[in-house]
């Protein structure tokens, strides 16, 4: 945890990084500087005017687009060694991530969670034109999200702000989009990379990727390949097993892509990608509230069983592009499989319980939970201009399905104080819910250009989702009587979005937006002769202006934007006990109100260097009662940081005849609330600064990069709930807490060939 000498180390890097900044910026002065509006060579940043992003789903300069939208490049995350959202989210002003370990992390934007309970992602994931993951309650879309290696991808876009209109259900606080690598007809070549590293007070690790990009037909048809295999070293140690490192992971995949240019008007892009990742711990160490002190030693979880974590994304993807009678048409299809396996350790909980029932001490047990979904998704849109090209418009059709299970299979999973099997005579659980989605939209939006400056814009999108619930509990030793039952909901939901923007010059803009979005509603999982079958949608709607501008002749660019946002109907999670049965269930709860500003400033003030600086602040809260989850009034939302901010600094050089660069970047994520008030365990969460380092060099084909990670060492948590047994006038917070923290200090070397 935070200490005075750990704060001293930490306060040291960001004075100097901000000496730095105030030299380079005095140095610029009379320093030639890199051309207007470009980037440092090699840097990974560009001036707001040049960034292409694809947010409103075409290709725009980032100036041109009316919302605020982040953009990270992949190559200075490779360079930098950060693989996850955990490395770069302090640098996207208005991300935040709730992460219980890797491979289970939520992402949240402009505060837009309820916290550990929430279900229902409220951020939506695409990879280029794929939507990616579960949109429904029951198959805990919000963490199974798409954590992808930087390797094969272009850039990481986040698009903040409910998107509705633009991406329908789920895109609440906003969007994350991968832009991928496409094939080039023109040219054969590839990369191959090794990298290793290790872990202060962990273990090693390794990385191995690799890919191909082949013209099949000159100038028409090119092939894409990309591998990955990467294992990650583990920090967390299991006393109770007497083992180290125990949360080590890997991650195999690979991706093949086929690009072709049917004519000079059509184009096909198709591809395929797979993603498997496993972990033998999880990545929490044991802590007591509300002092938040290790409960035995510093990154240690002590756990009875081995728990394991397994999750696999498979998805296949073929967007096609043309022209045909003045409109520009897209169709994009998609198809998905995630899957989940947790295996998790109840000793303290189940086990403790079990152990008082039967007067048997210290019983160990667990929880075993497996998630499937199989997705289908098709789009076509249509866009054109009219009226001498003041107006452009855009209409389109959205179709998906999804089917889902989450199960409890039937185990023994006790175990007796010497370490073996012990069966109660049935199982803890046998327990399965499946649900069935579909929803159709109808969407269109329409630009009209009031004058060179001023344009204004408009969008309607109109949803109906259908979803088909199942439950089944049979008797088990928490289930006295079977449960089954069904229930099914439909809804009809409409969004819309009105911005202004305003544009004095071709390199500043002033936009205005209002927008909405919404998840779907759907069965509660709640039998009806016990309560309301059903939930409602939960909708945003979003006040935002903003400021994007390239300034000093080229030498920076801004970006700012305030907002609100009022979300109303949330839907979260409670439990209710019926008939001696526990039914975990969904209803709506309260309204919230998110408000804040955020900005980015980019500096290239002399040839070869650049500067980056980012800041938000983010005031999440409730402002109704929401007694369903222990909420008041005033209440933060959990895990929503009021701050974050991030300076960064990049400067490419030539050294003894080739490229070298050196870059470093600092994060710091503000305080946060763990639950609402009324929570036993809600407690406060502390602020923590991160300080990544890189340097390598060019030689021809070779690029060698050195990279430190949390190179001071700080404990940042990003997940905490109880894993005791709450026992009133005993242990009435239910110690210890499992706190997700974040990796420690790490070093790295990746040694890269490209042909």
């Amino acid at each position: 945890m935070n200490n005075p000498q750990r704060l001293r180390l930490v306060r040291r890097p960001i004075a100097l990084a901000v000496s730095l900044l105030g030299a380079v910026v005095a140095q610029a002065q009379t320093s030639p500087a890199t051309p207007a509006g470009q980037a440092a060579p090699g840097t990974g940043y560009e001036s707001v005017e040049k960034v292409v992003v694809t947010a409103q789903k075409r290709e725009q300069a980032a100036i041109d687009v009316p919302a605020s939208v982040s953009t990270v490049n992949a190559e200075r995350l490779q360079r930098s060694g950060a693989l996850r959202f955990e490395d770069y989210a302090a640098q996207m002003p208005g991300m935040s991530i709730t992460a219980l370990t890797r491979g289970f992390t939520s992402v949240v934007l402009r505060g837009i969670s309820t916290g550990i309970s929430q279900a229902t992602p409220s951020t939506a994931y695409y990879i280029d034109e794929a939507p990616i993951g579960s949109i429904t309650a029951y198959a805990t879309g919000s963490t199974l999200t798409p954590d992808l290696d930087p390797f094969d991808l272009r850039r990481v876009e986040v698009l903040k702000g409910p998107q509705g209109t633009l991406y329908g259900a789920g895109a609440v606080g906003g969007l994350l989009r991968y832009v991928t690598v496409t094939p080039d007809s023109t040219r054969l070549g590839g990369a191959v990379s090794l990298g290793g590293h290790k872990i202060a007070g962990g273990g090693s690790g390794h990385e191995a990727r690799a890919s191909v990009n082949v013209p099949l037909v000159e100038g028409s048809i090119a092939l894409r390949a990309s591998v990955l295999d990467r294992d990650e070293a583990g920090y967390i140690d299991n006393p109770a097993r007497g083992e180290q490192d125990v949360n080590q992971a890997s991650t195999r995949g690979g991706r093949l892509a086929l690009g072709w240019k049917i004519n000079n008007e059509w184009s096909l892009l198709a591809w395929g990608l797979t993603q498997r990742f496993r972990s033998g711990g999880l990545g929490v160490h044991d802590l007591n509230g509300p002092s938040l002190v290790p409960a035995t030693g510093d990154l240690q979880h002590s756990s009875a069983i081995q728990e394991t974590q397994r999750t696999e994304l498979d998805v296949v993807n073929a967007t096609v592009k043309g022209r045909a009678a003045g409109f520009d048409i897209v169709s994009s299809t998609t198809f998905q499989t995630v899957a989940a396996d947790i295996v998790v350790d109840a000793s303290r909980t189940i086990g403790a319980t079990f152990s008082a029932v039967l007067s048997i001490p210290n019983i160990g047990a667990r929880t075993h939970q497996t998630i499937d979904t199989e997705r289908w998704s098709q789009e076509v849109r249509a866009r054109s201009s009219a009226l001498g090209d003041k107006l452009e418009y855009e209409f389109g059709y959205f179709y998906t399905r999804e089917e889902s299970t989450n199960r409890l299979p039937p185990e023994d999973v006790f175990i007796n104080p010497a370490g073996t099997p012990l069966s109660l005579g049935l199982p803890l659980f046998n327990a399965m819910l499946g649900v069935k989605y579909q929803e159709h939209s109808l969407f269109g939006n329409a630009t009209y250009a009031l004058t060179p400056q001023w344009d204004l814009m408009a969008g309607l999108r109109h949803a109906r989702d259908q979803q088909d619930f199942g439950q089944n509990y049979q008797t088990s030793l928490v289930v006295p009587a079977p449960v089954v039952f069904n229930e099914s909901v439909s809804n009809n939901t409409t969004t819309y979005l009105l911005t202004a923007r305003y544009k004095p010059a071709a390199d500043t803009a002033f936009y205005g937006r209002i927008a909405t979005g919404y998840r779907p509603g759907g069965p509660s999982a709640l039998p009806a002769t016990i309560g309301n079958p059903s939930y409602d949608p939960d909708s945003l709607t979003s006040y935002e202006l903003g400021y994007k501008s390239a300034l000093a002749g080229g030498k920076a660019s801004i970006e700012a934007a305030i907002f609100t946002t009022d979300w109303k109907d949330i839907q979260v999670q409670r439990a209710t006990v019926s008939g001696g049965t526990t039914y975990q269930h969904f209803v709506n709860a309260g309204k919230a109100r998110s408000q804040g500003a955020e900005a980015t400033l980019l500096l290239f003030p002399i040839a070869g260097l650049t500067l980056r600086a980012t800041g938000a602040y983010t005031d999440s809260k409730l402002t109704e009662d929401a007694p369903v989850v222990g909420g008041l009034s005033g209440d933060r939302m959990p895990f929503v940081p009021k701050i974050t901010a991030s300076l960064a600094a990049d400067y490419r050089f030539a050294l003894a005849g080739v490229q070298a660069w050196v870059g470093g970047a600092v994060g710091y994520v503000g305080n946060r609330r763990s639950n609402f008030s009324q929570q036993a365990n809600a407690t406060d969460v502390p602020d923590y600064t991160t300080l990544g380092l890189n340097a390598g060099v060019d030689i021809e084909r070779v690029r060698v990069s050195l990279y430190g990670k949390n190179v001071t060492d700080e404990r940042g948590i990003n997940f905490m709930n109880t894993i005791g047994l709450a026992i009133p006038g005993v242990n009435p917070i239910g110690n210890p807490y499992a706190a997700g923290v974040i990796q420690p200090r790490t070093f790295g070397v990746d040694v890269a060939y490209r042909f």
